[in-house]
């Protein structure tokens, strides 16, 4: 076992926990309350970015500390944040507006580049032996 796999899986657990906890207040607090908020802002289509949102956040998240399906989990929630710092958080600067969405955008850009096999569902379903003999192997 590598170092790097020990950090990607207490980022990926991290990263997880912050997004469920996020999607989860917003099923929690009312959807309905989420889709006026995303309104106010002036987001497109806010009952459905509403429940979009609140979906891969809950779902992502969880699906981000089982291990399961990693790379395509953080891709959505990186444009989950982009779009907040689009829509929401841009206007209001850098410090105090969306320094933390660019934490997280950097958290999901690690695990969407690098993965995060240690401790996930993703290994029941990896190939064994993808390196036959002779062929060149990359590093996944």
């Amino acid at each position: 076992m590598r170092k790097n796999e020990v950090g990607g899986l207490v980022l990926r657990i991290v990263l997880g926990g912050i997004f469920l906890l996020h999607g989860f207040m917003k099923f929690k607090d009312g959807i309905s309350e989420t889709i006026t908020t995303f309104d106010g802002y002036g987001i497109p289509y806010a009952e459905i970015a509403g429940f979009g949102v609140a979906g891969i956040e809950l779902l992502g998240g969880f699906f981000l500390i089982i291990g399961f399906s990693v790379r395509f989990v953080s891709f959505l929630l990186t444009g989950v944040m982009v779009g907040a710092i689009v829509f929401v958080k841009f206007e209001e600067g850098f410090l105090n507006g969306f320094e933390f969405n660019v934490a997280l955008i950097a958290m999901a850009l690690y695990l969407l580049f690098s993965g995060s096999n240690l401790m996930a569902l993703d290994q029941l379903f990896a190939e064994k032996n993808k390196n036959p003999k002779g062929k060149i192997q990359f590093r996944s």
